[in-house]
């Protein structure tokens, strides 16, 4: 069984930064010294917010779904599904209000109540396809 407040946390993490862009949250649900760690390096909560200003730009009418929960000692592993209207602005790829998918798996490691550190995987090539920016039948799928 998933502790409740690391859930609570993940909930708010989508409900309340991605679906609402509320970039305040950040500072009540990670520590001060909080990384971010992806492809592109680690970031800060300063990123992180500089991320959702763009993001929200980019991409709006949300719909997040948490798919699972999977917590051992202080992590917490959440699947997600989001939807989301693209609007233009990345890439240079033409916006006509597509509605987009994507899905992920986030690592959120806790300190005394608040995220730590956070790692993300996340489809983007496949955003990326669905918006026409990848060339359709170039590959095998397997």
């Amino acid at each position: 069984m998933v502790g409740i407040e690391k859930k609570r946390i993940a909930e708010r993490w989508f409900q309340e930064y991605f679906t609402s862009g509320k970039l305040d949250v950040l500072d009540e649900l990670t520590t001060p010294d909080f990384l971010y760690h992806s492809r592109n390096g680690d970031n800060s909560r300063e990123k992180m917010k500089e991320f959702m200003t763009w993001y929200r730009s980019v991409f709006q009418d949300d719909e997040w779904v948490i798919d699972d929960f999977i917590e051992q000692g202080n992590k917490l592993v959440v699947r997600y599904t989001g939807w989301m209207t693209y609007k233009g602005g990345w890439f240079n790829i033409a916006s006509e209000d597509q509605r987009v998918k994507e899905t992920g798996i986030m690592i959120f490691t806790f300190e005394n109540g608040k995220v730590k550190e956070l790692w993300c995987e996340n489809s983007d090539a496949a955003i990326l396809y669905e918006l026409g920016a990848l060339t359709k039948n170039t590959h095998e799928i397997y």
